[in-house]
């Protein structure tokens, strides 16, 4: 039987070529989860590891062929990604991966644990060892050179904003507020996923920097400072691929048409910005019809269905 070895890895400290492994085995497996999407940098990947906001727990694992990542938000909201090259499965490598992952995430206090697969392969080794599938995920592409954006006005007494790098101060609690609007986002079933909070805004625009990844974030905001819709983009310098984060609307200004809005405007701004960027990325639950049918009439169209699947520990 062959022996599988695997190390724990602190991302925080090990060294550039030590995190450049996690990127050779993204790029192994990228055109299975991210068909149609240029793919990110070893730079980029070496950052993402490296930088996490220090608000949630951040775990770990390379093997030969193979590597794995636990990110813990809160009890049942903890996310693995566990990830061999096609060339080194079905060796037992995978699981060898998980074992390490479930091991940390009980220690841990983990008590459901979600992962996703968008293969009928990945979908097999869920299920083989537990996993329940539930929520499904669409992400869909922008073909942003183009992409046909005609502005979108917000209603009188609204106006477009969009930030660089950080909420300004005086905005900063009006944005948690709108933040909030994502507590009611279609989520899998028996998920607590912990609300936002001005430090944890804080803190991922500092991740955000020390990756040198640019976040934009567009907003409707109304003449007394409330902030009724939001989108965030991010970017990094050189690449062509763009993500969207969020995007929200407060309960009590929806109907407004404003989420529509800060979409094409944050578009509009990026490809003006960064003529470059050819790819934007966005994911929606398959339930959430209207952010989908808003994304639809901008130009998404999609890619690819992640599956997502649920161990309770």
């Amino acid at each position: 039987m062959t022996v599988v070895r695997v190390d724990a890895v602190d991302a925080r400290t090990a060294a550039d070529e030590v995190l450049a492994r996690f990127a050779e085995i993204e790029h192994a497996c990228w055109a299975e989860s991210n068909p149609g999407e240029p793919q990110r940098s070893v730079e980029e990947v070496v950052a993402f590891h490296r930088h996490q906001p220090t608000t949630h727990a951040n775990h770990h694992w390379l093997a030969d062929g193979g590597s794995a990542t636990l990110h813990v938000h809160g009890p049942t909201a903890a996310f693995l990604h566990v990830g061999v090259a096609p060339d080194r499965r079905r060796r037992g490598l995978g699981s060898e991966l998980l074992g390490r992952v479930l091991e940390t995430a009980f220690l841990g206090g983990v008590r459901a644990l979600h992962g996703s697969h968008t293969t009928p392969a990945g979908a097999s080794f869920a299920a083989r060892h537990g996993f329940v599938d539930g929520q499904r995920v669409v992400r869909s592409l922008l073909d942003l050179r183009a992409a046909e954006l005609a502005a979108s006005p917000p209603p009188d007494g609204w106006e477009l904003v969009t930030w660089l790098q950080r909420v300004p101060d005086e905005h900063l609690d009006a944005f948690v507020r709108a933040r909030g609007a994502m507590d009611d986002a279609p989520d899998p079933e028996g998920m607590d996923y912990p609300s936002m909070t001005a430090e944890k805004v804080r803190d991922s625009e500092e991740s955000l920097a020390r990756r040198n990844r640019e976040m934009r974030v567009t907003v409707a905001l109304r003449d007394d400072g409330e902030i009724g819709s939001f989108t965030e983009l991010r970017w990094s310098p050189g690449s062509t691929l763009a993500l969207t984060d969020d995007t929200g609307t407060t309960r009590e200004h929806r109907g407004l048409g404003l989420a529509k809005a800060v979409k094409a405007e944050s578009l509009r701004r990026l490809r003006a910005d960064h003529p470059e960027v050819e790819v934007v990325t966005t994911s929606n639950a398959e339930e959430n019809a209207v952010m989908r049918h808003i994304n639809a009439g901008l130009g998404f169209v999609p890619s690819v269905v992640e599956t997502m699947a649920t161990l309770k520990l």
